[in-house]
């Protein structure tokens, strides 16, 4: 059962909220600003199981064990309702609506309603303009919690409206500790996907169920078959959906870099090790740095392409010609 004082690596915002609890000055609304997966839920739940945990006034915190709190961590609390989209999707009108009408009820156990929206940049205009009826006259026995990864998304008076809290990314080594913690990935493992998360350990532990480790060592397969063809050009990337793409292009951008860094003589700040291995350094290794830099900047508009509206069957026929 994860309380305030069990967040890793947020002391900033956790301290806020420990604060707004013992003064009493809780506000009505929150805005978890921060990378995904650094730990903004967890708060969010901890934050909440302060407000309405059944023992608080015999402990004087959170226990965390009892049936209020549990019901916090599965979320089914009767007093908080909890939206999440699914990946790329959209939060309509008529979610926000609901989450209104709850947040005008009274509670029914406990001293407040809550209501958490996950990805909130995702509303819709018409959710976000609901969403201000509610941020202008807040009930006054609730509380609500954005998170969000997309600040600059989000409506400037929705933002304005909201006490902001940020989260940071975590250092890398307490990021691999959580991911062993977590995990039965080793420890090079863990250090890589501490490194290529950018000290996520949320995302981290999602790439392992999404089998990142193993799609990094098929890329590095990969490389060897582009390094050892002459013709580039009748050589396809072996996957052609967006998502997959984008984390490949990652990957690569992550391996020249690593070149580069080696190159210039700090072996010791490589992120993946896995690059001296099988002679696939050697090759790529005897690219000049102007070469390397070249090759990363194509990576970053392949992205940057990947992330706006071009054909990914496109990109992965050109991916192989950018590596040469």
């Amino acid at each position: 059962m994860t309380l305030l004082k069990d967040i890793k690596g947020q002391n900033n915002a956790v301290r806020y909220l420990a604060n707004s609890l013992s003064s009493g000055r809780v506000a009505s609304s929150y805005l978890f600003i921060g990378t995904d997966g650094v730990g903004r839920a967890l708060t969010a739940k901890a934050f909440l199981k302060e407000l309405i945990c059944g023992r608080k006034r015999d402990v004087k915190e959170a226990c965390g064990i009892c049936p209020s709190c549990q019901r916090v961590d599965t979320l089914d609390h009767p007093d908080i309702t909890w939206i999440k989209p699914e990946k790329n999707k959209k939060i309509k009108i008529e979610e926000v609506r609901k989450a209104r009408e709850v947040l005008n009820m009274k509670p029914f156990e406990s001293s407040v309603n809550a209501c958490v929206i996950e990805d909130a940049h995702m509303m819709t205009v018409e959710a976000s303009n609901a969403l201000l009826k509610v941020l202008e006259e807040p009930p006054g026995e609730s509380i609500l919690i954005l998170i969000s990864s997309k600040r600059d998304m989000l409506l400037p008076t929705i933002i304005s409206r909201c006490s902001e809290v940020r989260f940071n990314s975590l250092p890398v080594d307490m990021t691999k500790n959580i991911i062993m913690q977590n995990s039965e990935v080793s420890e090079k493992d863990a250090s890589f996907l501490a490194s290529f998360s950018e000290g996520s350990p949320g995302r981290a532990l999602e790439m392992i169920e999404e089998e990142v480790i193993e799609r990094k060592n098929g890329l590095l397969e990969m490389l060897k078959e582009i390094a050892e063809e002459e013709n580039v050009s009748c050589l396809n990337w072996d996957v052609d959906k967006k998502d997959q793409l984008i984390e490949d292009v990652e990957l690569l951008i992550m391996f020249f870099r690593d070149i580069a860094v080696s190159k210039e003589g700090m072996k010791g700040l490589v992120l993946d090790k896995d690059i001296f291995d099988a002679g696939l350094y050697d090759y790529f290794g005897g690219y000049d740095i102007d070469k390397i830099r070249n090759i990363v900047e194509k990576l970053v508009d392949v992205k940057r392409a990947l992330l706006g509206n071009i054909n990914p069957k496109l990109v992965a026929q050109v991916l192989p010609a950018q590596l040469k």
